[in-house]
């Protein structure tokens, strides 16, 4: 037998083995359980808490802000993330209680919210979340404008606006997406969440099954047919060297992106973006909330366009169905 081939066919047959596939590769602590304190039983509301020095540490790092510093959530806050969270689909709240580690707030954050993996023994994974504090107080409709500030090179006479009604704060955007990419991490819903997550704890068998490699080639990279000029200069928060985008070509960018069936431009980043803002809109849609996006230059002239109203809603409702089954 040819030697590559059966170096192939053992190592084939050991990975079916129990015990015998792949090691668990060394991690940093930060992203090992036993770093951590916890227990699954313990109460939600008691994980609302104030970050962690070490996990604050790494995100100052991370974001090169020294200044970062903690929030204290008060008894009214953690209420408040209770009853976001219990608006959103049921995957959101049921996974959270198994696998959730914590929710903290950050004043001052860049952009408005992270979620990080933690891996447990046998390939099981969690993840905590660092939101921003302003989503505390901000409206919803004022988070998703700044959000979609952030992409666009200003320029007089012209502004981009996002109603998302006025019934909610920005929490529910930065628990849903954010949150989303929690359960990303936990059930193995895209090929894998971020590239920083080694293969041994990326799904086997993505529980989306094709729904993501039909239209990505690859993480960040999606199918020509699901592609739209200037895509690939769109950045937020100032990462990536943006803005790169001039506002007065915002109207062009929005067609695009509503031809390519994107809910957002944010979800046009790569497959993990698609699930997290797909699953957020899905979200806000079932709650009866408004979603328009306002293009204004001089002149008092504007464009409107509603992602929920355009083939983008199909996708939506995929992601959607795709939370239902969701077992933890």
């Amino acid at each position: 037998m040819n030697p590559a081939l059966k170096a192939a066919l053992l190592a084939a047959l050991l990975g079916a083995v129990p015990g015998c596939g792949p090691k668990a590769p060394e991690l940093p602590a930060l992203n090992r359980l036993e770093s951590y304190s916890f227990d699954p039983a313990s109460p939600l509301e008691t994980r609302i808490k104030l970050i962690p020095a070490p996990v604050l540490d790494s995100f100052r790092a991370l974001d090169s802000r020294p200044d970062y510093a903690g929030y204290e959530p008060s008894a009214a806050d953690r209420a408040l993330v209770m009853d976001y969270l219990r608006l959103l689909p049921p995957a959101y709240e049921k996974t959270f209680k198994q696998r959730c580690l914590g929710v903290y707030f950050v004043p001052d954050m860049v952009g408005y919210g992270l979620a990080d993996w933690v891996a447990g023994p046998g390939g099981t994974v969690y993840f905590q979340l660092i939101l921003n504090a302003a989503v505390l107080k901000e409206s919803l409709s004022e988070t998703l404008t700044n959000r979609e500030k952030t992409c666009f090179i200003p320029r007089a006479g012209w502004s981009v606006r996002v109603d998302a009604g006025t019934g909610y704060k920005g929490l529910l955007y930065a628990l849903a997406h954010e949150g989303g990419h929690g359960l990303d991490y936990a059930a193995g819903l895209t090929p894998y969440t971020d590239d920083t997550m080694p293969a041994y704890y990326r799904p086997r068998r993505p529980l989306s099954g094709g729904l993501f490699p039909l239209r990505w080639a690859d993480y960040a990279k999606p199918r020509p047919e699901f592609s739209f000029p200037g895509r690939d200069q769109v950045t937020f928060y100032g990462f990536g060297g943006g803005p790169k985008l001039d506002i007065g070509g915002a109207a062009d960018l929005y067609r695009g992106m509503l031809g390519a069936g994107f809910v957002s431009l944010y979800a046009s980043k790569s497959w993990a973006e698609t699930l997290a803002d797909t699953a957020t809109f899905g979200a806000l849609a079932g709650l009866g909330q408004p979603y328009r996006i306002t293009v204004a230059g001089p002149g008092g002239r504007q464009e409107v366009f509603e992602p929920m109203k355009s083939p983008a809603a199909r996708q939506a409702a995929e992601v959607m169905e795709l939370l239902g089954k969701i077992k933890i």
